[in-house]
């Protein structure tokens, strides 16, 4: 269920995805490629919250359908391109890294943190 965020929270969740962003480099200097990987989704995923709060006022809930659907909803309002791949891909890859017996090699991980960095840049630029 999307939840009602007063657009002023939208710094706030861009600040946690900085914050989770900065321990998942140092998770990756660490070799702790799982943890690297979930933490930087897990700074996608704040970003896109704030991306949301920003322009809507609404976030998602638990539903990652939600997430991709509030996210194309921003992006309309701003005539942008969106970056839904971004949103509905990282999914899958929190799950795996934190949730299953897989291990995340260390490419992987490594594709997964720049790939945090230039999604909240991208959100950065937009808010």
């Amino acid at each position: 269920m999307v939840k009602e965020v007063n657009r002023q929270a939208a710094k706030g969740y861009l600040q946690k995805a900085e914050e989770f962003y900065e321990t998942s480099l140092k998770a990756l200097e660490e070799k702790k490629f799982d943890a690297a990987t979930f933490n930087a989704t897990q700074s996608i995923f704040l970003a896109n919250d704030a991306f949301c709060v920003h322009f809507l006022g609404r976030r998602a809930s638990k539903d990652h359908r939600e997430a991709v659907s509030l996210h194309l909803q921003a992006a309309r309002i701003i005539s942008d391109t969106s970056k839904k791949s971004v949103i509905a891909g990282v999914f899958d890859d929190r799950s795996e890294s934190g949730y299953t017996e897989r291990f995340v090699k260390e490419p992987d991980a490594r594709k997964m943190v720049i790939q945090a960095r230039r999604f909240i840049n991208w959100v950065m630029e937009k808010m």
